[in-house]
């Protein structure tokens, strides 16, 4: 029962190691090591042999920048002390050669200095037989037992303690000794029965529970191809050199993105997203408003939920004011509208045409406009008199001035009109006196009202002469009303 325990309890602590050492990462590394020294079997009854040489060959590779593991075969030969017995008619030249094959492990504790002390555990099988001086086979048989050939073979648990030091990269030179727990198990000598008792230690055979080395040795080591990133491209060749685990990579180690999301082939659930979707990190889209157009291609990513939307997750605009249907109190604005948070149209003069639209978005109110929102001259209805001059004068009178403050009263109340100032004369005297005279005249008023505060740049002035008579000139009375300003509303 105790060496069932020990068993059990070894090859968990060695498990552990091993599963400790690798979930923290590998560095491959090949080492290949001969040792030599001596020895020597523990733990028996009957100390029947004597210490012995003993040299092995390792060959290990390394699975974390601390940890190698790998093989350890070893060979190593004891002499029977002189005047031991284990047997009847025992020959003193008797001479037991030992075999052991162990899979091990060897955690090192400074891997990056010269000095490396580490701790060496494994498992594996102890064979041995015993030869005489003749280099026969030799035989035993107790009484009534079988006579039987003089070897065994059984399990066993390493435990090693070692000293390396690091000459260069490539080589290094160690010490150290190593102990193999003979477990007895697979044995079959332990099976052999004498009046029905096992022959045992207790029997005569002195069989040890230990084995004890100590070696001194050189390590060749060579560093293989290392892949940090675990991509299957070595670091030599790798321009990714830190992709994550999993992914999959081209000929040069970088990443595949098949679908350009960020997310690499390999850990990309939804290789086939759409360019320009924003993912999650297993390379799904998101859709933060749940309308089935992803984050990233979504136009209206904050949309309610259950609005239907268009390709680019925008609800229907069907008027194009900027306003979506299912919030829009006035759908069938006209194109060009500038809206309310309603989707209705603003008119801020008033005029009946939409600001956006408006072309003269402050026509004073009560003012007729046409389609583009200007005041519509044809239709604005302003009465302005005509003011009269004596004979070959053009110096207002007080009649005129009072028809001219009217004038001034009209065009300021219509700021957005502009008149042309018409001079005219009967027919008295030549044209060479009247064409002047008629030009003095339109001026005459318009500077009238420019003193007034009017802009000249409103006011054009131009002297018909006596081409245009509103009147018959064969008449005094008709004569007079010939001598005129007239205003005409211009655009």
């Amino acid at each position: 029962m105790r060496r069932a325990t020990i068993v059990v309890l070894s090859l968990v602590l060695v498990f552990l190691i091993a599963q400790s050492a690798l979930s923290e990462g590998m560095q491959n590394r090949i080492g290949l090591s001969v040792r030599g020294g001596a020895g020597k079997h523990f733990m028996a009854d009957k100390d029947v042999f004597g210490l012995g040489p003993f040299g092995s060959a390792e060959v290990k590779f390394g699975v974390h920048k601390k940890l190698m593991v790998g093989l350890i075969g070893t060979y190593g030969v004891n002499m029977k002390k002189d005047g031991e017995t284990w047997y009847l008619e025992a020959d003193s030249a008797d001479i037991q050669k030992n075999y052991l094959i162990d899979l091990a492990f060897w955690y090192y504790f400074s891997p990056e200095g010269k000095w490396d002390p580490y701790v060496n555990l494994g498992v594996g099988m102890y064979s041995w037989h015993v030869k005489d001086e003749a280099r026969e086979n030799v035989m035993v048989s107790f009484g009534k037992f079988d006579t039987f050939r003089l070897r065994d073979h059984e399990a066993t648990i390493l435990f090693g303690l070692g000293l390396e030091y690091h000459v260069d990269e490539y080589f290094s030179l160690g010490f150290g000794g190593k102990f193999h727990y003979l477990t007895k198990a697979l044995s079959y000598l332990g099976e052999k029965e004498m009046d029905g008792s096992k022959l045992t230690e207790e029997n005569y055979l002195g069989l040890a529970d230990g084995l004890g080395e100590f070696f001194a040795g050189v390590t060749l080591y060579y560093p293989a191809e290392r892949d940090s990133d675990k991509d299957g491209v070595p670091d030599k060749d790798d321009r990714c050199p830190d992709t994550p685990f999993g992914c999959l990579v081209d000929a040069n180690g970088c990443p595949i993105d098949s679908d350009g999301d960020g997310v690499c082939d390999g850990l990309d659930k939804c290789p086939d997203t759409p360019r320009g979707c924003k993912v999650d990190i297993n390379g799904c889209p998101s859709d933060t408003d749940g309308d089935g157009v992803c984050d990233g291609l979504d136009k209206c990513p904050d949309t309610p939920t259950g609005i239907r939307v268009d390709a680019k997750g925008c609800p229907p605009d069907s008027d194009g004011d900027g306003v979506p249907d299912y919030l829009d109190k006035c759908p069938d604005t006209p194109r060009g509208c500038k809206v309310d948070e309603d989707g209705c149209p603003i008119d801020s003069d008033g005029d009946g045409v939409c600001d956006g639209v408006d072309r003269c978005p402050d026509t004073p109110a009560g003012i007729p406009v046409d389609a583009s929102g200007c005041p519509d001259i044809e239709r604005i209805q302003v009465q302005l008199e005509d003011v009269n001059f004596r004979v070959l004068s053009y110096t207002l009178t007080p009649e005129a001035t009072k028809i001219l403050d009217q004038v001034y009263t009209t065009l300021t109340t219509y700021s957005m009109l502009k008149a042309e100032i018409q001079g005219h004369c009967d027919s008295t005297g030549t044209d060479a006196i009247n064409d002047p005279l008629s030009e003095n005249r339109a001026r005459a008023a318009k500077d009238y009202l420019v003193k007034k505060g009017l802009d000249p740049d409103r006011l054009v002035t131009k002297g018909y002469g006596r081409r245009v008579p509103t009147a018959t000139n064969q008449t005094a009375e008709g004569r007079k009303k010939n001598r005129r300003v007239e205003f005409r509303i211009i655009k």
